[in-house]
């Protein structure tokens, strides 16, 4: 086991692994996040029934922490590796199938992950803006819709929303194709189709996630609204 988590081969799988844990819970979380365009009143149920079963928020919640520790813990792991196996670099240095995506997984996943914690932090814990634990509806629940209207009414926070949801994109991307490729499931027969497939759904999940704070810019979806 512990030459398994010391191994290249290891820590792509668990890169694999855990990356697949993520993008079942960014589509899932996509789909509770798109309900802003319902109105308060479809946000708020959602956000209560989700605050109803505690023992399964936490679960799902420890779970994706463990899942982004290895992740980030193996990416560091590969990295370092890659550069010790190549502590010279190259004279000059010209990719020809490496994508900007795959060159950039460093960086987008930093970018992406430090967007995470701030997400963190803004919405779920409100650490940042600890006026939002006190948002109410006429109900009593918590106004999650409100808290995240007048959040994304911020240009720095919507601006970096965005920005995370391009790298994470440019990250998904690569990982669409990569993911299937490690854990031997992808053959030359259907690679490419793979690789198309992923690239598309990947700019369809960042397009949804940017939709959100665009439509509080554009005014679409405001704070007084109650449909």
């Amino acid at each position: 086991m512990l030459r398994f988590f010391a191994s290249s081969i290891g820590n792509k799988i668990i890169m694999a692994l855990t990356g697949i844990i993520f993008i079942g819970f960014l589509m899932g979380h996509l789909l509770g996040n798109l309900q802003i365009f319902e109105g308060r009143e479809a946000v708020n149920a959602y956000a209560a029934l989700l605050k109803s079963m505690p023992k399964l928020l936490w679960t799902v919640r420890i779970g994706l922490i463990l899942s982004l520790v290895l992740h980030v813990w193996t990416s560091i792991r590969l990295t370092l590796h890659n550069r010790a196996a190549r502590p010279v670099a190259y004279a000059q240095n010209h990719p020809v199938s490496a994508t900007l995506s795959s060159r950039t997984m460093m960086l987008s996943g930093l970018v992406v992950l430090a967007f995470v914690l701030y997400h963190l932090a803004h919405f779920t814990f409100t650490i940042t803006h600890p006026e939002f634990a006190d948002f109410h509806d006429s109900t009593g629940r918590h106004d999650v819709y409100g808290m995240m209207v007048l959040g994304f009414q911020s240009t720095y926070v919507s601006a970096f929303y965005v920005l995370a949801q391009i790298l994470l994109c440019m990250h998904l991307s690569h990982g669409f194709s990569s993911a299937p490729q490690t854990l031997g499931m992808m053959n030359g027969t259907w690679a490419a189709c793979v690789r198309r497939s992923g690239r598309a759904l990947a700019v369809l999940i960042a397009a949804a996630y940017i939709s959100i704070p665009l439509s509080v810019w554009l005014g679409i979806v405001t704070y007084a609204s109650t449909n």
